[in-house]
């Protein structure tokens, strides 16, 4: 149909031409050209199988014919050595369980993994053990699963011979680790223990063997200990002790450590990882001495003692303060050569300069460079941050000089150092040169270093800078956070500019970032300086809770100590009870609102504070002195109302009124 639909696709004018039939064979061979591409394909592996066929040698069996025959016998594996009777010939049991294995068959395979034997097959000792080895080299869990049921129908595995009976008790164990199935491992050993089985050495080491390779730390000690409580011998093998350590430092069981240590060095010399592993358990206790005293006895013993061995005792020594001990160990690390790198005098500078010892490190800082050890990116972060936290700022200035004159790359990290450096030391310009010089060389500042930026500039009173450092944080695709935002508003407070600080905190919550408690104190601080403290008794009434921020009640107290400085004893008593509604304020805060009252000579508002007091049962909450203190004050002013009211006020709270000293009221 192909050929035909081509030929009618001729059209009638090539026809009435006299196209030749050459011209018109062309176009159907171009248009069927994928088509004949792949019959030329099967014609061709057709051949190629024909051929082929006929190259098999004529002695050989056809496919078809080996599927229908029995599979060949192979000779059975010598699994143990049978005992011999009085005329040296085998005995009966290994004949029997030759023989039986030699048979296994797909058929009898077949029967042991879909049924389960009888009870008389299971419990003889002679019939199954074959059987249970021959399932352990493809489906053991079955032969786990018959053994189990062997256990129940009353198998007695100590009937079985010394040998046999190993073999099967290594063979099932085993396969169960190889598998990962480490709760039916411990299971078999539970299982072995309740039948009084006596377990080998030789099954004990290649299950903790097992265990290590497959990192199964924490089950190896498990099983170690169940196997060991029932072996009928003792571990000599140190590289079984050697496992057993590597596999406590691993799974974190610290306190077994140093007994399987000593039961290695019974045993034999530990090797180089065996120290380490001793090295690796001082690091954790941060035991420095332990590590020296292991390094001395490699030496001695004449194994080798690497830079990463010598680096975590020189670090152990300085996360424990032990400077002296770290350098000897450095002195140490020289003298033997080669050993010593940069991370060696990164973590010996890193514990002078926390130490505030710049010298000593500036001292190991030369030696490094003697020694043509390149310092790294660390090395030069070390120094400047030990001169930052020292206050050697000029000192760290000379640092950055240097790094930048020996092409180290630099980092937001370096820059950032340096830039808080200046900031903590109060020169803000350099500071901020610093963030320029940042942008000039294509590093990027981070959130941090905003942040430092932010609060220095605001701190100095500098806020249009700050603002242009906040448009030029959110044209790098950087959040402000709520640190960022409260550094602004008490740059504001601090210029009193109550406008922009509302400006921002409205930029703030559209940006759903959460106020703080610390975003509400400075608030409180900025309407208390722009006198709005209008204002300020409102945002601490709405705010929070339109937030859901918990109120501290040093909120309270700080817009209550504002209120009093005003001389507004209304608001005063307003936030009071704001603040009694929220929680009962302590003694001492009580006692500080009375105490600034008295100094202004406010005795109604300290009265009205008690009187609250009072009212709510605040019993314990107002001290006695404090409550004396205004009675006095107000007997001393001749407020006889006043006095009278604090003394009613005092009695409410059961406190003790001096009669003579209310009389001089009258």
């Amino acid at each position: 149909m192909a050929v035909i639909d081509i030929m009618d696709g001729v059209s009638d004018s090539e026809t009435a031409t006299g196209v030749d039939l050459q011209s018109v064979l062309v176009k159907v061979v171009y248009q069927l050209r994928f088509e004949i591409v792949f019959v030329a394909s099967l014609i061709f592996l057709w051949l190629f199988g024909l051929f082929a066929k006929r190259g098999v040698p004529s002695n050989r069996r056809s496919t078809k014919h080996k599927s229908l025959e029995l599979p060949e016998r192979r000779p059975a594996q010598k699994a143990w050595s049978a005992p011999t009777g009085p005329e040296g010939k085998s005995g009966a049991f290994l004949d029997g369980a030759n023989s039986n294995r030699a048979a296994f068959g797909q058929k009898e395979t077949s029967s042991l993994l879909q049924e389960t034997p009888s009870s008389d097959k299971l419990t003889d000792a002679l019939w199954l053990i074959p059987r249970l080895l021959h399932l352990c080299n493809g489906h053991a869990q079955r032969a786990v699963a018959l053994f189990g049921a062997a256990l129940t129908a009353g198998l007695d595995i100590n009937a079985a011979p010394a040998e046999q009976k190993e073999e099967l008790i290594l063979a099932l164990v085993t396969s169960m680790i190889r598998m990962g199935l480490m709760d039916d491992a411990m299971r078999l050993v539970k299982d072995f223990k309740k039948q009084e089985v006596a377990l080998s050495v030789g099954l004990h080491g290649s299950a903790v063997k097992l265990c290590t390779a497959k990192q199964n730390f924490k089950e190896c000690l498990a099983l170690s200990d169940a196997i060991a409580d029932v072996t009928n011998g003792k571990i000599t093998d140190k590289s079984v002790w050697s496992c057993l350590l590597f596999c406590a430092i691993e799974s974190k069981s610290f306190h077994r450590c140093a007994n399987f240590f000593q039961q290695l060095k019974a045993n034999g010399v530990p090797s180089q990882k065996d120290y380490w592993n001793m090295v690796r358990l001082g690091s954790v206790n941060s035991d420095w001495k332990v590590m020296i005293k292991l390094i001395q006895e490699m030496r001695q013993q004449g194994l080798e003692v690497d830079n990463v061995i010598y680096n975590t005792a020189l670090a152990t020594c300085v996360s424990a303060e032990q400077m002296d001990s770290a350098r000897e160990l450095l002195d140490e690390m020289n003298s033997v050569g080669g050993i010593t790198d940069v991370i060696t005098y990164n973590t010996l500078m890193k514990g002078y300069a926390n130490h505030g010892c710049m010298d000593d490190c500036f001292n190991l800082f030369d030696i490094m460079k003697k020694r043509e050890l390149a310092p790294s990116q660390v090395t030069y972060g070390i120094l400047l941050d030990g001169c930052i936290n020292n206050n050697q700022v000029d000192r760290a200035a000379h640092v950055f000089d240097m790094m930048t004159n020996e092409g180290c790359p630099m980092n937001t990290v370096l820059y950032t150092t340096l830039i808080k450096g200046f900031a903590r030391d109060g020169k803000v310009e350099e500071a901020v040169r610093i963030y320029h010089q940042m942008g000039e060389r294509g590093v990027m500042p981070d959130l941090i270093t905003y942040s430092i930026l932010l609060k220095a500039n605001c701190d100095a009173g500098l806020m249009d800078t700050s603002l242009d450092l906040l448009g030029a944080m959110l044209k790098s695709n950087l959040k402000p956070d709520e640190v960022i935002f409260n550094n602004l508003l008490a740059g504001c407070a601090k210029q009193s500019n109550a406008e922009l600080a509302k400006r921002l905190y409205h930029d703030m919550i559209q940006s759903s970032i959460r106020p703080s408690n610390a975003t509400f104190s400075i608030l409180i601080r900025l309407y208390s300086q722009c006198k709005l403290l209008d204002e300020a008794v409102d945002m601490l009434r709405t705010e929070p809770a339109k937030h859901r921020v918990e109120i501290e009640a040093r909120l309270y107290s700080q817009l209550i100590q504002c209120c009093i400085r005003a001389r507004q004893g209304r608001r005063v008593t307003e936030v009071y009870e704001m603040m009694l509604a929220q929680s009962a304020p302590t003694a001492a805060t009580n006692g500080t609102m009375l105490s600034m009252c008295v100094k202004l000579n406010m005795f109604d508002t300290a009265v009205e504070l008690i009187e609250m007091a009072a009212a709510k049962g605040l019993r314990g909450r107002v001290d006695p002195r404090d409550a004396n203190m205004v009675l006095e004050g107000a007997v001393k002013k001749r407020k006889t109302c006043t006095a009278q009211s604090c003394a009613a006020a005092m009695k409410e709270l059961g406190m003790r009124v001096d009669q003579a000293l209310l009389s001089q009221a009258k």
